[in-house]
């Protein structure tokens, strides 16, 4: 896959630019513990891979580079408690009208999708993940599937009102098969909406603190990233861009910013913040073991020391970091064919 974003390059916003207002150095800074319960799995919980303490996915076919345990459930929800304060509890931004079949890939928790079934009751949602690790609990018009969006899709043609992912980025080997299975399946005048972030964080001019550990950990990621097939970058250009390829319209995007802390100035982003930080201080050692020590090459012991200093740096008031977050929507058009 490519991209126009440079994967080893932290974003520079340029003088002048937009930046989180970070909060007064006299305000409560104080860091404190976040904690998420996850409702396990308990019957259809499939046997997992194992490395490093950690337990992985055992889809034959899939890719796994990060883990699947509670741990990780914990983390996927706290993130995405945190990316819904930034989208102020906007579930779907495409202008959807009366949705009918609502197809959400790479699910986790399944958190959204239970979201959409509530905000959109005549919607059946489906959603399919590598993991069965959603909860037996939910709404009448929620099912959960385990499937490999990467392999050749088996539902109706021209068939979902909208077609979801959010923080695919990494996951995904080859966006164009995928967009293209979206365009077969989408309803013409649905929607395919991408929210998704680019795992290069920001350091922004008002941080006092570099980040230097941060930055080498999200360029030393995607490196490794890349020896995985995979890669960590992504920008609007490029989501847009495939898309048309594909052969969707009208598409439109938004540009959000994720802060890492307390730092932000308005309430909001930092409640967001706080969270993304506990999610980061929990869950960064998931996010890096299969990578670094199975793709990259890194001991356990050098791994731990650079994971020790970016939880230090992060946890650091002064340190205004953020990540960028991107959402991008589209059409297919009415009355064009399934295949592009």
């Amino acid at each position: 896959m490519e991209t126009n974003a440079n994967e080893n390059t932290p974003h520079v916003v340029p003088p002048g630019g937009d930046t989180v207002d970070p909060i007064s150095d006299d305000a409560d800074s104080a860091y404190s513990d976040v904690a998420s319960e996850t409702e396990s799995v308990t019957s259809s919980i499939l046997a997992g891979r194992y490395e490093n303490g950690r337990r992985y996915h055992a889809y034959q076919d899939g890719l796994y580079m990060f883990p699947d345990d509670e741990q990780e459930q914990d983390r996927l929800d706290i993130k995405y408690a945190s990316l819904q304060l930034v989208f102020n509890d906007t579930v779907a931004f495409a202008p959807l009208k009366d949705p009918h079949q609502i197809l959400d890939i790479g699910t986790g928790t399944g958190l959204w999708a239970i979201d959409a079934a509530e905000q959109f009751p005549s919607a059946t949602v489906t959603a399919t993940d590598l993991s069965p690790i959603q909860p037996n609990w939910v709404p009448p018009n929620v099912k959960f599937e385990i499937d490999d969006a990467e392999q050749t899709w088996t539902w109706k043609e021209d068939f979902f009102d909208l077609i979801h992912l959010r923080t695919m980025t990494g996951c995904i080997r080859d966006w164009d098969k995928l967009f293209a299975q979206a365009y077969q399946h989408t309803k013409p005048g649905g929607f395919i909406e991408l929210q998704e972030m680019d795992y290069m964080g920001v350091i922004q001019p008002t941080s006092r603190n570099p980040g230097t550990s941060f930055v080498t950990w999200c360029v030393e990621q995607g490196r490794a990233g890349k020896k995985a097939g995979v890669n960590l970058r992504t920008s609007i250009e490029f989501m847009t861009s495939s898309l048309e390829k594909a052969g969707f319209v009208d598409c439109k995007a938004l540009e959000f910013k994720l802060p890492v802390g307390t730092w932000a100035k308005e309430k909001r982003l930092r409640d967001a913040g706080l969270l993304q930080l506990s999610a980061m201080l929990e869950g960064i050692e998931g996010l890096s073991l299969r990578l670094y020590t199975y793709y990259a090459g890194w001991s356990l012991d050098e791994l731990k020391v650079l994971l020790a200093k970016v939880r230090t740096e992060l946890r650091d008031p002064g340190c205004h970091t953020y990540w960028p977050v991107i959402v991008v929507y589209a059409r297919k058009p009415e009355g064009a064919p399934s295949s592009s």
